[in-house]
């Protein structure tokens, strides 16, 4: 068996989409769906609130340290572009790439993706980042659109496409149908308030229409939710603000809704319109990268047209066989052979 180690730095929350990709990523190794391979160890450390603490650690400690793991397994994978730092300047390597957006900042809708004038102290990281990932002897990419980018980006560093993989079981539990729920239809909008997220246009769509729509994640700060609300209550929106979820509870909200609304205009993969699918339910999704290589083709929808959501809100129907079977092709199974070859390619 080869061994593989595993980086990321600083410690995320399993609830945010990063944190839960890295923890997928660890108990999938530790349970050897991986077939050749198995976990060796985990680098990554509690985040501390002294930003000197915290730039030593990702600047000098942290890559030593990962430097260090390389003598002790046969493969470092480092599972977030950001955590390239670590990477060091030999051996086997694999950095898990989800987005590069904010790396190399952008417009995209006349909404600002990255940080368009960052500190000297962010520049210089992004400097390292930029470093480590041309180290990286192999780039995973999430997405297609990702991968492309890589490939214009970091031209002679390999890379391969494997997509975020989902627990179909997991999703097809049974649940009862929440009790927040409203009479008649039933929308959710799950994610942070980041203005590339777009709640507001959800909020927008489902103004005036005869349906709730139901905010579901914990809010970015009290202001943005209060900015939402309001804008709910001008507009005639019935919004509904649930906040953070459980998995049980998150899963008996996909499964009884009537729909997902994922109106984002840059993801590095979009797991919500999958999980939806994994539910059993129709999962609208704006057409921008790179959520849209999730859904079927009719459910994606032209960015800004509010008039083609409300259209597709409206001629809603159920539609659970033909998500799950496209969500099957997201399954542990084939991520753990796509892994498999990656990692082999590497001998």
């Amino acid at each position: 068996m080869r061994k593989i180690s595993l980086a990321r730095g600083g410690k995320l929350s399993p609830f945010s989409g990063l944190g839960s990709t890295h923890k997928a990523l660890e108990e999938r190794l530790a349970s050897g769906v991986v077939e050749g391979y198995e976990i060796a160890d985990t680098f990554e450390y509690s985040i501390t609130k002294n930003p000197f603490k915290r730039l030593w650690r990702r600047w000098f400690s942290g890559p030593s340290l990962a430097k260090k793991m390389t003598e002790n397994c046969d493969i470092l994978h480092v599972t977030d572009q950001e955590q390239a730092g670590l990477l060091p300047d030999y051996g086997k390597t694999v950095l898990t790439v989800h987005d590069l957006f904010h790396i190399f900042p952008r417009v995209r809708n006349g909404v600002q993706i990255g940080e368009k004038n960052p500190s000297q102290i962010r520049k210089k990281d992004l400097q390292k980042i930029k470093q480590g990932i041309s180290r990286a002897k192999l780039l995973i990419c999430v997405s297609k659109d990702t991968q492309q980018e890589c490939n214009m980006k970091f031209p002679g560093t390999p890379t391969v496409w494997i997509p975020h993989a989902i627990d179909l079981d997991a999703y097809q539990i049974e649940t009862s149908r929440p009790k927040w729920f409203e009479e008649g239809t039933n929308l959710l909008v799950i994610g942070s308030e980041e203005p590339r997220k777009r709640v507001d246009f959800a909020i927008k769509v489902c103004s005036d229409m005869d349906v709730t729509l139901h905010k579901i994640g914990a809010e970015s700060s009290p202001k943005s939710k209060q900015e939402l609300c309001k804008l709910a209550g001008e507009i005639n929106c019935r919004l509904n603000w649930v906040g953070r979820l459980e998995h049980k509870d998150m899963v008996a909200a996909l499964q009884h809704a009537d729909a997902l609304l994922f109106p984002s205009i840059a993801e590095g993969f979009g797991l919500p319109p999958l999980e939806a699918y994994a539910a059993g339910t129709v999962a609208l999704v704006a057409d921008s990268p790179a959520h849209n290589e999730i859904p079927l083709e009719h459910h994606i929808l032209k960015t800004d047209d509010l008039g083609a959501w409300r259209e597709a809100i409206s001629n809603l129907e159920d539609e659970t066989f033909r998500v799950r079977e496209r969500a099957e092709e997201f399954s542990v199974k084939r991520w753990a052979e796509k892994h498999k070859d990656a990692y082999d390619s590497l001998f």
